[in-house]
């Protein structure tokens, strides 16, 4: 029997010069026969109609009644699935099932397991933590699970004609909808009280081609189903011999939201640009629920916008047609040294004074420059440990310089003047010979396996100007430093900064006209930082506003030492203030335009997107939450 892959190729061998899309899940799309057997799934037209100040919301009098979500149901072949997230098992009522109590219990902080679920977002605050997993041993009363707060139903999306229909039913009756893959988010775009979801989880599809041409580019491609992840993208390049940009995390969408965003490796990106970067070639549905291509020279309004205005704006993605490249040899150097006693990596690492160690982290920062200009790739995190009555607060740096395309000769001796100033500072570092490894694949191959802990607290970011760090001895440098160094050892919190310059030279044709944040384009460094203060359903809002409010005032550092810079929209803080410029930049109008153009009904909302700013959600008692109904202002 031939493989899903096999059957592909083979698929296209016959039809490629004849169709214009990837995979054949995609031939199965909405006809107008489908339209007269159930109105409810109609195209949209304009002029548009009166619109409504809310979207509908379960319970309201235009809610589709039972029997039009059972015909709905039918038009998507019995895709639709109830929006009862699992916690609902461990609670008294209708939905209490032991078993599946015990599951959801086992799995809530894992990402493979989240992920297998169309209706919870991985972090509950962003839904105002309505149906906490329960204590081992208890079973809350049903009133404890508010179920209204999560999308009311899911489509489980295994063909176009699916999301059409869903993105149809949607618009025709004025419900929310929203859109998630994995669930892979930090602000809450993939989820919304009362909402109709398409889960794009299922459209997973490959076919590597070993020649392509469309305008200026000539070369290795594939074609991509829109829900691939990082493992399996490593998996297509172990088989086929090539090269692909891919996400850091194992379990994360390379296609929706991350490449929506702009979408980095950890690894690679100083190599070879951003995913936005990649793409040559889109198959979209869109907000009157047409199917339609995009590229360099058709639909070059969404094309633009696509990669890397964000998610959720204009259109739901189904597959992608990106470029590929020859298998890259990848050097990794890794250091390590800290305040507090050395307990593991006694190879790489060492105990310094508090003081050494902030001397260390300049040095490590001041290198980014050189680093970047050869196409590497930094890493890193900087933890504390707080004071107790009886021992002071320990800081632990842990970091990370990749060289893609360097041999280990190469590479040692490119890092050798990072460990002759550590050195000559105090941090006696013995330089270790660099691990090598002959692929991208191998080097994020895990032993552990894939998966990833799902968490439930907050961050925020800021991306960094490559400007910042030209003169380490300069005013601009010193602030970034004092910034990080107020970060940990005032806040208390976490530091996490992934270190390249995705230039338009870097990112190519067609990848350098895209929407893509002009300020990711100019950093050199993207910071995260880590709140692990509650927001769950312990803390109450007023706690969590507080939270926050702290987080935010430490933050404020890096925005005043990196005035007209941004932050990354798929790592930042829903609260970013400023949104529009920081996500955006001078992108913004025009993404405006487009947005107003192609979705004149306000189909696709999420939060921190183009024309968010035009709505809000009820109740959310002034948290940044989604569960509420969603209204125009």
């Amino acid at each position: 029997m031939l493989s899903f892959v096999q059957s592909v190729s083979l698929f296209f061998l016959a039809s490629q010069s004849v169709l214009a899309y990837n995979f054949p899940y995609e031939s199965v799309q909405l006809k107008d026969a489908d339209v007269r057997k159930n109105p409810d799934i109609a195209f949209g037209k304009r002029p548009l109609k009166y619109q409504a100040k809310c979207k509908t919301f379960p319970g309201d009098a235009n809610w589709p009644s039972v029997e039009r979500w059972a015909a709905f149901n039918t038009s998507l072949d019995g895709a639709l699935v109830r929006g009862i997230p699992p916690a609902a098992s461990c609670y008294e009522g209708p939905y209490y099932d032991a078993t599946k109590c015990a599951e959801t219990q086992a799995g809530q902080f894992q990402s493979l397991w989240a992920q297998e679920d169309p209706i919870i977002p991985y972090m509950q605050w962003q839904l105002g933590n309505p149906c906490p997993v329960p204590p081992l041993g208890t079973t809350p009363p049903a009133a404890a699970c508010n179920i209204t707060s999560y999308p009311a139903y899911a489509v489980n999306a295994t063909t176009v004609k699916q999301i059409q229909a869903a993105v149809n039913f949607a618009r025709n009756y004025n419900i929310r909808l929203v859109i998630k893959n994995t669930g892979h988010d930090f602000v809450g775009r993939a989820t919304g009280g009362g909402a109709l979801l398409v889960w794009t989880h299922k459209l997973k599809a490959f076919e590597s081609l070993t020649s392509f041409k469309v305008g200026k580019y000539k070369g290795k491609a594939a074609r991509v189903g829109a829900a691939l992840q990082q493992y399996d993208q490593h998996n297509y390049m172990r088989e086929y011999d090539i090269t692909m940009l891919a996400p850091g995390s194992t379990t994360v969408g390379s296609f929706g939201g991350y490449m929506q965003g702009g979408g980095f490796s950890t690894i690679v990106t100083g190599k070879l640009g951003l995913m936005a970067d990649q793409v040559l070639g889109l198959e979209i549905v869109t907000a009157d629920g047409k199917f339609v291509h995009a590229d360099p020279y058709k639909n070059t309004d969404l094309f633009w916008a696509i990669r890397g205005g964000g998610p959720s704006n204009f259109g739901i993605v189904t597959s992608a047609v990106i470029k590929t490249y020859d298998v890259l040899p990848i050097s990794v150097v890794d250091l390590t040294f800290q305040t507090n006693p050395i307990t593991s990596n006694t190879s790489t690492g060492v105990q310094v004074p508090d003081e050494v160690f902030w001397k260390g982290i300049q040095i490590y920062f001041s290198k980014l420059v050189q680093w970047t200009d050869a196409k590497g790739v930094g890493w890193n995190y900087i933890y504390t440990v707080a004071p107790t009555a009886t021992t002071k607060r320990t800081f632990e740096f842990i970091g990370q310089v990749n060289l893609p395309g360097f041999t280990a000769a190469k590479a040692k001796e490119f890092v050798a003047p990072l460990y002759a100033e550590l050195q000559a500072a105090g941090i006696n570092l013995t330089q270790p010979d660099p691990k090598y490894f002959a692929s991208y694949p191998e080097q994020a191959f895990r032993p552990q396996g894939i998966g990833e802990v799902v968490g439930n607290g907050r961050f925020t970011s800021r991306l960094l100007p490559r400007d910042n760090f030209l003169n380490p001895k300069g005013s601009k440098f010193q602030k970034i430093m004092a910034a990080i160094r107020s970060w940990v050892e005032e806040g208390g919190y976490t530091f996490h900064s992934v270190d390249f310059t995705p230039t338009e030279k870097l990112a190519g044709w067609p990848g350098k006209d895209s929407a893509v944040n002009p300020h990711l384009r100019k950093s050199i460094a993207h910071f995260t930082g880590f709140d692990f203060a509650s927001y769950g359903p312990d803390a109450s809002p007023a706690q969590q506003i507080e939270s926050h409010k702290r987080l935010d005032s430490y933050a404020q550092k890096f925005r005043d030492a990196t005035p007209g810079s941004g932050a990354y929209m798929n790592e930042a803080d829903v609260e970013e203030p400023n949104w529009k410029e920081s996500f955006y930049g001078d992108n913004y109008h025009r993404l405006y335009q487009i947005k107003k153009a192609r979705d004149p009904w306000g189909v696709f909302y999420a939060v921190t997107m183009v024309a968010s700013d035009e709505w809000y959600v009820q109740g959310t008692q002034g948290l940044p939450s989604q569960q509420g109904r969603l209204c125009r202002k």
